[in-house]
């Protein structure tokens, strides 16, 4: 339950920043600094760039489709807390996010339902993987 939580802690975050750059967004010109490669996930992105009326903000993201280091990217963001951004091509949607977290705190939830109720892991404690062609010690 407590991962269930997690999820929806992070899920209600996201949805919050997305719903601030909904109304608050304003799309400003950004230099990309560097691009941070994650083989096992998303590439970030930081870049720079100065909201109006303000001192230049650094920022990350990897909310973004296409950037390289040096060149200039349009970004949006939230006027009221200007490093809360990402590039202005990216989706405000709020399906992704919802159907992403709520439906893996939803899958959550019912996994300890259905371990309450048939002791799912307690049987699975049981099982003894070994190695194909290899004899057990």
């Amino acid at each position: 339950m407590v991962v269930a939580l997690v999820f929806l802690v992070v899920g209600l975050m996201q949805l919050s920043d997305l719903y601030w750059l909904r109304h608050r967004g304003e799309v400003v010109t950004a230099r990309v600094v560097s691009v941070e490669v994650h083989p096992k996930g998303r590439d970030t992105i930081k870049v720079t760039y100065v909201p109006r009326g303000g001192q230049a903000v650094a920022a990350k993201t990897s909310n973004y489709h296409h950037a390289e280091v040096g060149k200039t990217i349009e970004i949006r963001y939230d006027r009221e807390k200007p490093d809360r951004m990402q590039a202005a091509d990216w989706t405000l949607s709020y399906t992704f996010t919802l159907l992403m977290y709520g439906g893996a705190g939803a899958l959550v939830v019912l996994f300890a339902l259905l371990d309450v109720r048939f002791n799912i892991t307690s049987r699975l404690r049981g099982i003894v993987i070994r190695p194909l062609g290899g004899r057990s010690s």
